[in-house]
């Protein structure tokens, strides 16, 4: 018999609310460098100012005696770098772009003249990465939200980076990188642990909170050599950055649809029935912005999911006859457990394989009735 089962209304919700204030956001990267003067000698105690562009958020340090600067933990985005001494014109380099777990070396020369003077570079060349050997990738928001991804799943873009295939089976999904099991990978959500401890695999996936892709900002793909800080497993390791408010209010609402209108049949449906049902509808909204300009900010997002969709099955149904104990026509003999001899190990079969009506239990008789009629000849095993 063939048989569909319908999965009515399923409410699933990717990223229930995910409120940020900017004092609570997990900073994940640094710049630091020297600064020296034309002759190369090195300058210490100049000041140093780190602006983020997007929130105008400031940190400031001071180079040491041998010239080195390191900033504060930084999070992600575009930055703007001061740097002011005494003779010397003030050096601005702007347009320094972050990714996670970065840290961008930029050394400086100051030249002589009035701190008033300002020698202002952009530096929109790509930044090497020259403070460790980590093998990876950072996936960013427009890849995410550009690329195709079947139920928007970001995990899938692991793919990408160098390392990570698509795993053979498995209840948990995601990638296998470095050839360890998809259990072995570590998941961090704006540097907090985001894996999951129980081993049956509720929702078929490993981390606990799969955030909405329009509320990540972007994600880092590590497969190989990466810190001691991020230990755990011998995978790889997913870092995720949530997105926050910022001086400018941003947003964006959503829905995607999915049917059957131009799916393929499944190989067990009847090619003579109608298409088996398929609606999945993904649907949602982010809106981040400021609370208090250049000090507080806070975004949130929602997302939703539907899924209306049906499975199909061939399995053997019991005939008319066979729910009244009639097995006259089944290959397999029918053997009557009350004739068990235990010194012979024998059982005698039923009379042409008919279970006698007063033997069966009237429980069973009762629930025999909702067995659905079948709509196929012959029996599946």
């Amino acid at each position: 018999m063939k048989k569909s089962r319908a999965l009515t209304s399923l409410p699933c919700f990717a990223a229930l609310l995910v409120a940020s204030l900017a004092f609570g956001q997990i900073e994940t990267a640094r710049i630091q460098g020297v600064v020296s003067d034309s002759t190369g000698a090195v300058i210490p105690g100049a000041t140093v100012r780190f602006v983020h562009v997007a929130t105008g958020q400031e940190f400031t340090a001071s180079t040491s005696a041998d010239g080195l600067y390191r900033s504060v933990p930084l999070r992600i985005g575009e930055y703007r770098v001061e740097y002011e001494s005494d003779g010397f014109k003030r050096a601005v380099r702007s347009g320094i772009n972050l990714e996670l777990q970065e840290t961008a070396v930029i050394d400086v020369v100051l030249e002589i003249g009035e701190i008033t003077e300002v020698v202002d570079v952009t530096a929109d060349a790509v930044l090497l990465e020259t403070t460790e050997a980590t093998q990876g990738q950072v996936i960013n928001n427009q890849r995410i939200v550009d690329m195709p991804l079947n139920g928007r799943d970001y995990v899938q873009l692991a793919l990408l980076s160098a390392g990570a295939i698509r795993p053979i089976g498995g209840r948990f999904g995601g990638y296998s990188a470095g050839g360890q099991r998809t259990t072995q990978n570590n998941y961090t959500l704006d540097g907090v642990d985001n894996n999951g401890l129980q081993i049956a695999a509720q929702g078929r996936r490993a981390e606990v909170v799969k955030p909405s892709v329009d509320a990540i900002e972007e994600f880092k793909i590590s497969t190989n050599a990466y810190s001691a800080e991020s230990g755990r497993a011998l995978g790889g390791t997913v870092n995720v950055s949530i997105k926050s408010g910022s001086n400018e209010l941003h947003g964006t609402v959503f829905e995607f649809l999915r049917n059957d209108k131009i799916d393929a049949k499944n190989f067990f449906d009847d090619p003579d029935a109608p298409k088996p049902p398929f609606k999945r509808n993904q649907f949602g909204f982010s809106l981040g912005g400021p609370i208090k300009r250049n000090s507080t900010f806070l975004f949130g997002d929602f997302e939703g999911t539907r899924i209306r969709e049906s499975a199909t099955f061939v399995e053997t149904i019991p005939t008319q006859d066979q729910l009244a104990g009639d097995f006259s026509g089944v290959p397999q003999t029918v053997y009557d457990p009350a004739t068990y001899d235990g010194t012979a190990n024998l059982r005698d079969p039923f009379p042409n394989n008919v279970i006698p009506g007063d033997r069966i239990d009237p429980v069973s008789r009762k629930a025999s009735a909702y067995y659905p009629a079948p709509n196929t000849p012959g029996l599946t095993r």
